[in-house]
């Protein structure tokens, strides 16, 4: 089969493709070959070397990757996430032949009239659970008020509708030029990132963009969740703090791939060139998920 391997931490030229023997089905997981992988945030952060800490018994070459798409030795298409720093890096989801435990995915819905869209539904499950991980946290009920920062993005993208179908009040901070998607996910006001929240105004707040200072704009006892570990503020005016660590939830992903949610494909590349995915997503500025393609 074949593989993206990071042979050491450093930039996009340690990434190499790579032969490996396929393996067989043990241990209860499942095989499935895969279609789709996503590029995300995490990946370039462990390639560079940042969260080798989270990490440390990883040793190079190692493979990366968490989300992935494709299709079951009995033919049912499936999307789900590959719990990563769990596994230790053993098993990473740039590969064409990926042995998964079934609690890592759950069924794409398949249309009736045409194939499975992989590209899109491998975006859905790391990002998708996440965000629902996060509203869970922040524990808000219908008719409070949450600021979702990062609406651009996958996280912060998913939690916006996620809440709003939860019939929460939703204002969403977006990138310059995206105000208008945003606001099509349900969002009831839409910020600028240049604006700036007035303080004590939300119930809640999740900051999946790691907005320093954003704690300021819930109201004392409210609640504030961070998506990455070192943007976790202390706790303050009796304000709950939590971070989300995520991990697979078959369940819930069924329910999440079968909701209809909106979602974007920035682009797809072969899986063979998964350092230009690197450079282009490290570089900013895309308008959804890079997708590699097996």
């Amino acid at each position: 089969m074949r593989v993206v391997e990071v042979q050491r931490y450093g930039g996009t030229d340690t990434l190499r493709v790579a032969d490996r023997p396929e393996p067989e089905p043990a241990g209860g997981r499942v095989r499935v070959r895969v279609a789709a992988v996503t590029v995300n945030p995490v990946d370039t952060a462990t390639r560079a070397g940042y969260l080798a800490a989270a990490a440390p018994d990883v040793t190079a070459p190692f493979v990366p990757g968490w989300d992935f798409a494709g299709v079951t030795d009995d033919g049912q298409a499936v999307a789900g996430f590959v719990p990563w720093f769990e596994q230790g890096g053993t098993v990473g989801s740039y590969a064409s032949v990926l042995l998964a435990d079934p609690a890592w995915f759950a069924p794409v819905p398949v249309p009736d009239d045409r194939p499975a869209d992989l590209a899109t539904a491998s975006t859905v499950p790391l990002n998708a659970v996440t965000a629902a991980h996060a509203l869970r946290l922040a524990g808000l009920a219908a008719g409070q008020t949450l600021l979702v920062t990062g609406a651009s993005g996958g996280v912060g993208g998913f939690a916006v509708q996620l809440a709003v179908a939860a019939g929460v009040d939703v204002t969403a901070v977006a990138s310059t030029g995206d105000e208008a998607y945003v606001a099509g996910l349900g969002a009831k006001a839409v910020l600028s990132r240049s604006d700036t929240p007035p303080p004590g105004s939300f119930d809640g707040v999740l900051d999946a963009a790691s907005v320093p200072g954003a704690i300021a704009a819930v109201r004392d006892g409210g609640a504030f969740v961070a998506v990455i570990d070192p943007a976790t503020p202390a706790p303050e005016r009796g304000v709950r703090v939590a971070t989300v660590h995520v991990t697979p939830d078959r369940e819930l992903l069924t329910r999440l791939l079968g909701a209809g949610l909106i979602t974007r494909v920035a682009g797809t590349l072969p899986l063979r060139e998964a350092a230009e995915a690197h450079r282009r997503l490290e570089a900013g500025g895309l308008r959804g998920k890079l997708v590699l393609t097996v």
